[in-house]
């Protein structure tokens, strides 16, 4: 398979895996897909998430974060505490209920991590692993619109 067909192959796949598992609600009924993107975000970020954060990651505009991230605080799945280190900001962190909620949503990635450790040496996982970095890292590059 070609690259480029097998890196389209890759987020199309996560794309309407992560519709999917949305829309079958497995983590709540009244999640959008939006909300999901920020639960992501939050989680991925391990307590290190501001508002801040997310809104120069996303080129959206602080207020409009602070309506999602509000929004989701309400639902229960995000928890803010104040910054040790700057006290004007406040932390975001995926709450500890919806937690489990939230790794159910995320067993496709288990399932995936489990075939690719049966199937490959170990060489073989950290070159795939260094290969996923390199995507990771063009992705969170700025890029020239």
């Amino acid at each position: 398979m070609e690259l480029r067909n097998a890196l389209d192959a890759f987020y199309y796949s996560t794309a309407l895996c992560d519709l999917r598992l949305m829309n079958q609600q497995f983590v709540d009924k009244n999640i959008t897909y939006n909300s999901l993107l920020y639960l992501e975000l939050i989680f991925s970020m391990n307590g290190k998430c501001t508002a801040s954060k997310i809104a120069d990651l996303l080129y959206v505009s602080r207020p409009a974060v602070t309506l999602k991230i509000n929004e989701l605080i309400k639902q229960g799945f995000v928890t803010k505490t104040p910054d040790p280190e700057d006290g004007r900001q406040y932390l975001l962190s995926v709450n500890e209920e919806a937690v489990p909620k939230y790794k159910v949503y995320r067993k496709q990635d288990n399932m995936a991590i489990q075939k690719i450790s049966e199937q490959y040496s170990q060489q073989e996982i950290e070159k795939f692993c260094q290969m996923l970095n390199i995507v990771s890292s063009v992705n969170y590059e700025e890029m020239d619109v």
